[in-house]
């Protein structure tokens, strides 16, 4: 049971929470009720993973060899971090259809507009 803890938690700890929070809405705004999660979350861990920390060290300046470096450590300790990876899946993916759904709540409490235009 400590393991299942320390697993989730350092799956959603931190700036990573915000940023996931963040790429679920953003994911969350172009997807529909009938769009298939599983496949956004997918993408959307993919970026979360992949793109914005080697985005990020090239923003700040680090050097090709350290960039190459860090993908070799992505691919090389991947099955030691698969279960950090499947608990920051599974969250992707009920914060995407939690958006989702709660963007189709407000869309039909909002008045419908009116066809016709007063002069």
């Amino acid at each position: 049971m400590q393991d299942l803890q320390y697993i989730i938690g350092i799956g959603f700890s931190g700036t990573d929470l915000a940023r996931a929070i963040g790429l679920a809405f953003v994911f969350a705004m172009f997807a529909k009720k009938d769009t298939n999660m599983w496949r956004y979350a997918l993408i959307a861990l993919l970026i979360d993973r992949t793109v914005w920390p080697i985005g990020s060290m090239a923003a700040s300046g680090v050097e090709v060899q350290a960039i190459y470096a860090s993908i070799g450590a992505l691919f090389t300790t991947f099955l030691d971090d698969l279960g950090i990876y499947i608990v920051r899946y599974l969250g992707l993916v009920v914060m995407i259809s939690g958006f989702v759904a709660m963007r189709s709540g407000i869309h039909k409490i909002m008045p419908r507009k009116g066809g016709h235009a007063h002069a």
